[in-house]
């Protein structure tokens, strides 16, 4: 009654979806609580939830074909040769997408980086303002405050430039995997049980 994922040795792994409708492969279906499909079941294309599991799951990254289960009468007459087709085209052309993010990603992390790091230098310039001889006349705890304060919201400034260099591209390093992995798979239609 669900998907499943089998994994067979290290390298060959099969993944099962099961669908009313081969459209649904592509485009999201009605949402219908009592369909045999988890897709169907959620409103999601079945590649969306392909990719979902593969993205969740780095496990399910060896696998190399894909059982779409049918209804009988739904079978194309290919074998789903042109399902195969689609789908392998679907998945390059969303790689070529990930891709670009990856780069617009960098080169708009470069850019805050270069903003946030004139804006620390102005921070701990006016911190210093705060901690030198100029401010000696202001009370202890304002002057330190201030010191400290402009000190710690220049680093703070830096956070978002580290998390798009750094933690962003991981994210999309790993959906880029996932497409790769369902842009090599080999796709075999068969007939489900049924529900």
């Amino acid at each position: 009654m669900h998907d499943s994922a089998k994994l067979t040795g290290d390298e060959a792994g099969e993944l099962t979806v099961r669908l009313t409708d081969a459209s649904h492969l592509f485009n999201a279906p009605p949402v219908d609580p009592m369909s045999p499909s988890p897709a169907e079941a959620l409103g999601v294309a079945g590649v969306e939830h392909l990719l979902s599991r593969l993205y969740m799951d780095k496990k399910l990254l060896q696998s190399r074909k894909l059982v779409l289960e049918l209804p009988a009468e739904k079978i194309p007459n290919d074998g789903g040769e042109r399902i195969m087709l689609a789908l392998h085209r679907q998945a390059e052309l969303r790689l070529a997408e990930q891709r670009r993010e990856l780069r617009n990603t960098y080169r708009n992390g470069w850019r805050a980086l270069l903003i946030a790091l004139g804006l620390l230098a102005i921070c701990l310039g006016i911190s210093s303002i705060f901690a030198s001889d100029f401010t000696e006349g202001m009370r202890p705890l304002i002057r330190k405050t201030f010191e400290y304060g402009f000190e710690i919201i220049g680093w703070v400034i830096l956070w978002h430039p580290v998390d798009v260099i750094v933690f962003e591209p991981l994210l999309i390093r790993w959906r880029i995997k996932s497409l790769k992995t369902l842009a090599a798979m080999q796709v075999v239609v068969r007939a489900g049980s049924a529900a």
